[in-house]
Order: structure tokens, then C-alpha cells, then sequence
């Protein structure tokens, strides 16, 4: 299988990361994450650029996904483009602004009355809650499974402490909400599924561009700070631990551009594709950054450096990711007998 980019995909990423490098330095970085803030001005740019195209396929969503994890992109696109819009686009309907998914199908349950449709329940963790137009809510019906469309001023917002400040999350509550139907009943149910595949693909291509990124300042640093009047990056103890990283990143991206072409239609060839991007890429970020911080030094664990905001980021995707790859390996390899 040729996992080679085409021309169209080579321009987008290449546009995405131009992008991204023009608006978001270290510096602007680094003010939006002490404030715990998202830049939703820059919103419509991202609408009028193309980066929620409902014509772009997954692996140009990984793409992006890929060049936003190495900027830290600070706005809600992982959180619309993974999980809210294909329930958008399945319920033909248009995207009202940057939302989110908040999966609580086990949680959550529906009820028509009087005349309209009422949730209650509540669900853990809901990324970028506080700053979405509108949150998706999975809920039981009496006949199965639904997905509605919720105003966040009909919820009740709690946001949580988390290792990433860049990636906010909250705690909802429902009493008596209203929410829109936007899928029911049976289709709801494979579509939610086809969510978490398509979530955890995006992970897995953020998480590269987290290491690659981190990388790629310890490769800047290495070739700038000298020890005994050469680069430090001339010592094979560093040089090899580079190295070592740009393997990892390298399998990492090709199991995820794996993932983001094998059809997801749930069967065991997606599952483990899936699985095996999502466990290389989450280990790939966390080891990379950690060879990163190590190459750096002193300076590699001083607040006022950047890598630390990269590990915070590969810390949240590794407890996203972590959960199911390995166990899914193991079924896929072994079956019933793992």
C-alpha cells in the first residue's frame, strides 16, 4: 500500500503549517495557555481556509490534526472536526460553530415531553464544553441510542483542572435540557462508533506532530550548544538518542496514515489499524519529549523553556489514547485466547 502524500495533500499540509508558524509563535503560545484561553477569533479563518471541509477525507484531517499538534493549535478544531462533524454532516445539517461531543450513551437518558425532546444525566470530561456553540450529547432513547444538539446555556459547566491547559474540560450536568435531534435511533449507534475510530485516528496524527516538534527543538538545540568547544549533538550519547526518536516518530506517522486509509467500517483490519497508531503515536510523543527535555538539560525543565508545554500535551494524549490499543492488539493477533 503507498502511503506517499499526494500533491493535494503535500499543499495542504504544507498551507496548514505555514499557517500555523504565521500566527502562533512560541510567545502567543505560551500567553494563551497561562490564561487558559482558546483563540475562537481565528475561527473563520480556519472556515474560510478549508479545515472543516466536508470533502476532505480522514487522512487529510489527520493532516492537519498532525500539523496542530506541532503548534499546540489553540483552538476547538480537534474537538469540531473529530467528533461533532460527521454527526453534522450525517444529520445534514450545518455546523453552527465550534462544538464537541459529549459521548454519554451510557449516562445520559431522552424523553419527549411535551412536545420536544429532554435530557438529563451527566458526563465526565467533555473537551472545550465552555467555549463550544453548541455540544453534541449522546443519549439512551426509549428505542436505543440518539445524538442531540444542546445549547451550552442549558447545561450546567464544570470545568476541570488538567495537565494541558490548552486542552479544557468539564463535567456536565442535564436536568430537563432541550436538545434537537440530530441522529436516532438505529443510526445513531454505528455513527458513535465510527466516532471513536475516527477521534482516536486524529489523536494519533496530533500526537506525531507533538513529537515531531519536540524534536525538532532538541535537534536546534543540539546543533547550537557546545561542550568542550563542540556541538553537543556531535556526542554519539545525544546523537543516537535523537536518532532513536526520529525512528519512533517515522513508525509512528506511518501507522497513522495506515489508519487514516483503511476503511472504517469497524471490522478487525480498522480495529487494529486503529490500535496500533494509537499505541505507537502515544508512546512515540511521551518518549520523544522526554529524550527532548533530556538533551536540553537544566534548561529542558525550566518553566520559561517551551518543551514543557509540548510534554504536557503528550501527557493528556497518552491518558486519551491509552486506554484499549494494547487489549485490541492482542484480539486482533490472538482472538478469543487474549
Amino acid at each position: 500500500m503507498d502511503f506517499a502524500l499526494t500533491e493535494d495533500q503535500a499543499g495542504l499540509k504544507a498551507a496548514a503549517r505555514t499557517y500555523l508558524e504565521d500566527t502562533y509563535d512560541l510567545e502567543r503560545i505560551a500567553a494563551l495557555a497561562d490564561e487558559g484561553g482558546q483563540d475562537l477569533a481565528a475561527w473563520p479563518e480556519l472556515v474560510r481556509q478549508g479545515w472543516l471541509d466536508p470533502d476532505l477525507d480522514l487522512a487529510e484531517f489527520v493532516l492537519l490534526a498532525e500539523e496542530g499538534g506541532r503548534a499546540l493549535h489553540p483552538v476547538p478544531w480537534f474537538a469540531t472536526a473529530g467528533p461533532a462533524l460527521p454527526v453534522y454532516l450525517a444529520a445534514g445539517v450545518d455546523l453552527p460553530g465550534p462544538a464537541t461531543l459529549a459521548d454519554g450513551s451510557t449516562t445520559c437518558r431522552a424523553a419527549r415531553r411535551d412536545g420536544v425532546w429532554r435530557l438529563d444525566g451527566a458526563v465526565q470530561a467533555v473537551l472545550h464544553a465552555e467555549v463550544a456553540t453548541e455540544i453534541v450529547v449522546a443519549a439512551r432513547t426509549p428505542a436505543g441510542v440518539a445524538l442531540f444538539g444542546v445549547d451550552p446555556d442549558a447545561v450546567s459547566v464544570s470545568p476541570r483542572v488538567g495537565v494541558d491547559p490548552l486542552r479544557a474540560t468539564s463535567d456536565l450536568a442535564l436536568a430537563g435540557a432541550e436538545g434537537r435531534l440530530l441522529a436516532g435511533p438505529p443510526s445513531a449507534a454505528p455513527l458513535l462508533a465510527a466516532i471513536r475510530g475516527r477521534t482516536t485516528t486524529l489523536l494519533a496524527g496530533e500526537a506525531i506532530g507533538v513529537a515531531d516538534r519536540a524534536l525538532e527543538i532538541a535537534v536546534g538545540h543540539a546543533k547550537t550548544r557546545t561542550q568542550f568547544d563542540r556541538p553537543i549533538g556531535s556526542f554519539q550519547a545525544v546523537s543516537q538518542q535523537l536518532a532513536d526518536g526520529y525512528a519512533e516518530v517515522e513508525l509512528a506517522r506511518s501507522l497513522a496514515y495506515r489508519a487514516a486509509v483503511v476503511p472504517q467500517d469497524g471490522g478487525p483490519a480498522a480495529v487494529e489499524a486503529v490500535s496500533c497508531a494509537a499505541h505507537a503515536a502515544s508512546r512515540a510523543a511521551i518518549s520523544v519529549c522526554e529524550t527532548a527535555i533530556q538533551v536540553c538539560g537544566g534548561m529542558g525543565v525550566t518553566w520559561e523553556f517551551p518543551l514543557h508545554r509540548w510534554f504536557r500535551r503528550a501527557l493528556w494524549l497518552e491518558a486519551e489514547l491509552a486506554p484499549g490499543p494494547l487489549e485490541a492488539i492482542a484480539h486482533s493477533l490472538f482472538g478469543e485466547h487474549s
